[in-house]
């Protein structure tokens, strides 16, 4: 009973990993309209309609570093695994549901990803914690972020899938489970997710729902909106595609920038968002927004347990995180 009793844990864990990925990726390639090529979308609540819409900030924007281009190869490895490993463990969880034993080779092939996987992952983070560059750092950020809003570490995180891959293997050789890790008090966690759902702080993202979810396909503008026949409205997104672009390519010297610099950095981010926002929200108010595109939002952030205020929040964090590394730095402390 010990895996059916992990089984949230091995969900949380997987769909961590693809989460943080899905941030990461953002469906980036698919947006590309004419001169209108804009990525994500940003969530608007209405007296009538509930629709949600990411503005191209975080892992959403279209203006990409060199060194975040250089991480896509180790980010699709990581997101390839996820629909197998979502698969195969519903299949072992339904035999054991059903009282039959699951197939030996298929635990073992399962816990052979899973261990993978880990180490994967855990390259992956570091490679993201020491770049220079500041679009890795900040999906490193939002990792840590988006974990602390379940209450867990990547470090813990990594120590429960291992931990759940030896289950397996003891399954498979049908020995008894491993005792749990040191510290983790796997009944606690579980208990803890369920008091948030029932306080309505949601579930924690569904390993079937990331693997179904309707991948956007959609763009946020047609190209062919009323609005975009005004020279002002081109030149104001022009202008605010010129300097997002070029505050990206700042940032790939981030890690070299004193603390002060970096707070600054921080400070110029958050004035793009706010342009964005603007941008954004006169779309919005006269609805030329791409219903198809905001379907599909809903579906994506609805699949990572999210809405778009959700997101907003979880970057806020992010940053207000990678503000106070700048300050611990300032002060000479470890961050």
């Amino acid at each position: 009973m010990a895996i059916l009793r992990s089984g949230l844990i091995f969900a949380l864990t997987l769909l961590v990993t693809r989460t943080s990925h899905a941030f990461m990726v953002a469906e980036r390639n698919r947006f590309s309209v004419g001169h209108v090529p804009l990525p994500d979308s940003r969530a608007q609540e209405s007296k009538t309609c509930r629709f949600m819409v990411v503005i191209p900030v975080g892992p959403f924007c279209p203006f990409r570093s060199s060194a975040a281009m250089d991480m896509d190869p180790r980010m699709e490895r990581l997101n390839s695994a996820t629909p197998e490993f979502a698969t195969e463990m519903a299949r072992i969880q339904l035999d054991m549901q059903t009282g039959q034993a699951p197939d030996p080779q298929r635990l073992r092939t399962v816990a052979d990803g899973i261990e993978a996987a880990v180490e994967d992952w855990e390259n992956l983070l570091t490679r993201l914690r020491l770049s220079s560059d500041f679009q890795t750092r900040e999906y490193a950020k939002l990792t840590q972020a988006h974990l602390a809003s379940h209450d867990q570490t990547s470090q813990e995180i990594s120590i429960m899938m291992r931990w759940q891959a030896q289950c397996m293997r003891a399954l498979a050789e049908n020995n008894p489970p491993p005792m749990p890790p040191p510290g983790v008090d796997m009944m606690k966690m579980m208990q803890e997710a369920q008091a948030k759902s029932e306080a309505g702080g949601g579930q924690p993202p569904s390993l079937t729902a990331m693997a179904n979810a309707e991948k956007i396909t959609s763009t946020p503008f047609t190209g062919k909106e009323a609005a975009f026949e005004s020279p002002t409205v081109k030149e104001e997104y022009k202008a605010i595609c010129r300097d997002h672009q070029a505050l990206v390519s700042l940032g790939s010297d981030y890690a070299s920038y004193d603390p002060l610099g970096k707070i600054r950095y921080l400070d110029e981010i958050e004035k793009i968002e706010e342009r964005w926002d603007v941008f954004f929200a006169r779309f919005s108010l006269m609805g030329a927004l791409n219903q198809d595109f905001i379907r599909q939002c809903n579906a994506f952030l609805d699949s990572m347990g999210l809405n778009e205020s959700d997101f907003r929040k979880l970057l806020k964090k992010t940053h207000a995180i990678m503000r106070e590394d700048a300050e611990k730095e300032r002060n000479g402390l470890p961050c």
